[in-house]
């Protein structure tokens, strides 16, 4: 197992033990508007930087992410949200060599979600979205950034903890497309995609 995947695991046996401690409450869905926060960890895996003709490789040590949503629930175990999300990472190398600097994102996506057992006491979901991401790399003191579309999905477990709040535990996944820069007069093309794992506190407003 390579270490991405043993702190994948990691991270989310800690977020699944938490979701153990409340899952005496009932997870079913309360009508109305709501809004969450999250953090976590973020795992960026190896991704590509072109730039003159070349693509280089680039590793990166695990980031951390935060950020929150507002929705409305149907009571039926489906949400439709906007949610925001901002990731960073600092760069441990480019092409098998040491490097300085960081790779961060924020996006804005429109999000659906569906529970998949709606009167569990800890129910598991899925969902996905759509929107755009702004892609941002600083290597050496040069930087810049770059709005592009992009897409994510999540699959996570939530139970109730109380009449208006729930806990809930998730895996992310997100990926935009490549980001146009220029990094010091020069053209270059940076991929993105990330693996996180998040824990959040949703508050229900009611109808």
């Amino acid at each position: 197992m390579n270490p991405i995947h043993r702190r994948l695991l990691f991270a989310a046996s800690l977020s699944a033990a938490a979701l153990g401690l409340v899952s005496a409450a009932s997870a079913q869905s309360q009508p109305g508007y709501y809004v969450s926060g999250e953090g976590g960890v973020s795992f960026l895996p190896n991704l590509e930087l072109k730039s003159g003709g070349t693509t280089s490789t680039e590793h990166f040590d695990t980031g951390y992410s935060y950020g929150g949503a507002v929705g409305y629930d149907m009571g039926n175990g489906t949400r439709v949200e906007l949610d925001a999300q901002h990731q960073m990472s600092n760069l441990a190398g480019i092409g098998g060599v040491a490097a300085n600097g960081h790779l961060q994102s924020t996006s804005v996506m429109v999000n659906g979600q569906y529970d998949i057992l709606h009167q569990a006491s800890v129910t598991p979901y899925v969902g996905v979205g759509v929107g755009a991401q702004n892609v941002g790399v600083s290597i050496a003191g040069v930087n810049d950034s770059d709005w592009k579309p992009a897409y994510q999905a999540e699959a996570g477990l939530r139970t109730n903890i109380s009449d208006k709040v729930s806990l809930f535990g998730e895996y992310r996944f997100s990926q935009s497309e490549a980001a146009d820069l220029s990094l010091g007069g020069a053209n270059a093309h940076q991929h993105f995609a990330d693996h996180s794992i998040l824990a959040g506190l949703t508050y229900h407003m009611g109808e």
